[in-house]
């Protein structure tokens, strides 16, 4: 049985979740780029080391509130019509790896950003920062356009949600993907480090959970309000 108020509570979580995703980009926007030399990065941290840490994290509570999206947009996507064939299983698990590497990324985020800056230098954190990036960016997104797809290509099947969403499901996946290949890349914008694969790979997948979590709250609205009058009826 469908539970709308579980997605309606989701479509609200999702949005909750770009919000926290926003804030903590705006507070980690003072981490170096892996062009600097170790030395220079750990005064760059050092400069702007709380911001930083708190914007690590956030990770926490971003990873609860996408859990929960999670959970709702499974049970949406679980009661379309038709015989279902594991998409939306294969979307949740994708989100359930997701989560994992923004932990492990956040966890070595932290652990470059806790120490001075000639322990950072001494100790070789320069290598943890600079897995975090390949962690986070790169093929870190090989998973988001994986959840992308696999929940866009549901909601197309089985004509769970308007045709629009479906179709910018796929288009955040492919930029997803698109982003996944800067790791061949080291000029100063297609780098794991600079702007082009949050460019190709965060701005439209924020897009589409932000539409996504719009459409859980008001179809889910019109479904209990529908319930409801059948109900009095």
């Amino acid at each position: 049985m469908e539970n709308v108020s579980a997605e309606r509570s989701a479509g609200w979580s999702v949005l909750c979740y770009v919000a926290v995703l926003v804030l903590a980009t705006l507070l980690t926007n003072g981490m170096p780029s892996l062009t600097y030399r170790p030395m220079d990065a750990a005064l760059a941290i050092d400069s702007h080391r709380f911001g930083l840490l708190c914007g690590a994290w956030l990770t926490f509570p971003a990873a609860a509130f996408f859990l929960w999206f999670l959970v709702g947009l499974r049970s949406y996507l679980s009661n379309a019509p038709g015989r279902q064939e594991g998409l939306a299983a294969f979307a949740f698990a994708a989100g359930l790896v997701m989560v994992a590497i923004s932990l492990a990324a956040a966890s070595m985020l932290t652990a470059a950003l806790y120490a001075a800056p000639d322990v950072f230098k001494s100790h070789a954190l320069a290598g943890i920062f600079d897995a975090f990036y390949f962690m986070q960016g790169g093929l870190g997104y090989a998973p988001v356009a994986i959840f992308l797809f696999a929940a866009a290509h549901s909601m197309r099947r089985h004509e769970r949600a308007p045709a629009w969403l479906a179709w910018l499901g796929y288009l955040a996946s492919l930029g997803a993907a698109i982003a996944t290949l800067s790791i061949f890349f080291d000029n100063p914008f297609m780098a794991p480090s600079e702007p082009g694969p949050g460019f190709f790979g965060a701005i439209p997948a924020a897009i589409w959970l932000i539409a996504t979590g719009v459409v859980l709250i008001f179809q889910s609205s019109r479904g209990s309000a529908g319930s409801s009058t059948s109900a009095a009826s």
